[in-house]
């Protein structure tokens, strides 16, 4: 009897302190029909910390010409220095940005004519990371689905510049237009012009049964020994 309240102790000692913190890790995306994140179910205890990582890759589209009988290709250098836009579903959890950036040439075959010009399309592609810290209150028992913009999309938007075009040729960008291939500019809509993955981490501290549970539990032990001492007294000696 006293060992299976020992043990009975230990068991709840240690389940105490495995509930001393727990981690439930959600993902989605941008190119996942945004399925959104599960809010935190407050029966599972007590929710101390919310973080969002967001990993971006996003791609916009340009467009370079040259007079026509002059260059046949445009080696273009670029370089971006922009912003995303975190949105979500929830306006009390603000729309921070993610500094987006990246840098590269480009060789582009101007093969394309239109008037007295040749052009060729081409695609440049900024990278950003962020991890963002959310009042854990916006989050219980209520699920949030997030979103975001690259204002890169926005024509005109000046945060991509540019070295390498043609003596007397123009450099622009598309409307919509942010892939490439074989080269034609394809228009996907923003979400799909590259990625943006969400994790989503909820840290918390697991609810522990009330005393009285335990006890019940404890009586529980002592109550199943009790049984299994009178079954071995009954059990006749072996011959």
């Amino acid at each position: 009897m006293r060992g299976l309240l020992v043990l009975a102790a230990i068991i709840a000692a240690s389940m105490a302190h495995v509930a001393s913190a727990a981690v439930i890790v959600q993902t989605d995306s941008e190119q996942n029909a945004l399925s959104g994140f599960n809010g935190f179910d407050t029966q599972l205890g007590a929710l101390n910390k919310v973080t969002l990582t967001v990993d971006l890759s996003k791609s916009r589209g340009w467009v370079v010409s040259a007079p026509a009988g002059s260059a046949t290709t445009a080696n273009v250098a670029w370089t971006i220095d922009g912003s995303w836009q975190l949105r979500s579903d929830n306006v009390a959890l603000g729309t921070p940005l993610v500094a987006l950036a990246g840098a590269g040439t480009t060789m582009v075959p101007l093969n394309r004519r239109n008037g007295p010009n040749n052009f060729g399309f081409f695609e440049v592609v900024a990278r950003g990371s962020a991890t963002f810290a959310f009042d854990p209150a916006q989050f219980l028992n209520r699920g949030v689905t997030f979103n975001g913009y690259d204002y890169g999309q926005t024509v005109a938007s000046g945060d991509t510049s540019f070295s390498g075009v043609p003596l007397g040729g123009a450099i622009n960008q598309l409307q919509g237009g942010c892939i490439v291939r074989d080269g034609n500019p394809i228009t996907p809509g923003e979400d799909f012009c590259g990625s943006a993955n969400y994790t989503l981490t909820y840290d918390y501290t697991p609810a522990v049964p009330e005393p009285g549970t335990w006890a019940l539990m404890i009586a529980g032990f002592a109550t199943t020994g009790a049984a299994l001492r009178r079954r071995r007294r009954q059990m006749p000696a072996a011959a």
